[in-house]
């Protein structure tokens, strides 16, 4: 299969620090809450980093059961993330991202409780969305200034 480009375009709403996110034909609002300078319109950028990861392994898990023989009757996947507010503020030497991520699968099937694991363990080591946690270079570049 060929590469493919995924992408989306994020504008700011020219007010407090809210944006927009277009993706394809949808629109995703983001935003902080007050107590760091927004007002709560959407999730934050980091609230969007979990909810992939917990919707990738969903996907992933949803797609490989019946590789794995099991017939799903109820996915949760819960994802909770640690991270130190000072980091991004550069209040204290620490790093600005997650220091750790904690996921949780509760899946309800009447599978074996191994063939649930074996679907479990293969989706966690194919997931896109962990695989790019894992470390993937960023470049972020400034584009030439536009005219008004």
């Amino acid at each position: 299969m060929a590469l493919t480009t995924f992408k989306t375009d994020v504008a700011w709403q020219r007010q407090g620090v809210a944006a927009r996110a277009a993706v394809r034909n949808h629109t995703l609002t983001i935003d902080e809450p007050p107590m760091l300078g927004g007002a709560d319109q959407g999730p934050t950028p980091v609230e969007y980093l979990l909810a992939a990861l917990g919707g990738c392994l969903s996907v992933v898990i949803t797609a490989l059961a019946p590789a794995h023989n099991v017939t799903l009757e109820d996915l949760t996947v819960h994802v909770e993330g640690d991270m130190d507010l000072d980091g991004f503020r550069e209040l204290q030497p620490v790093r600005p991202g997650f220091q750790a991520i904690r996921v949780t699968v509760e899946v309800s099937s009447s599978a074996p409780a191994e063939a649930i694991a074996a679907l479990v363990e293969h989706a966690e080591r194919v997931c896109p969305v962990k695989d790019t946690l894992s470390g993937v270079p960023v470049v972020c570049t400034l584009a030439a200034p536009s005219a008004k």
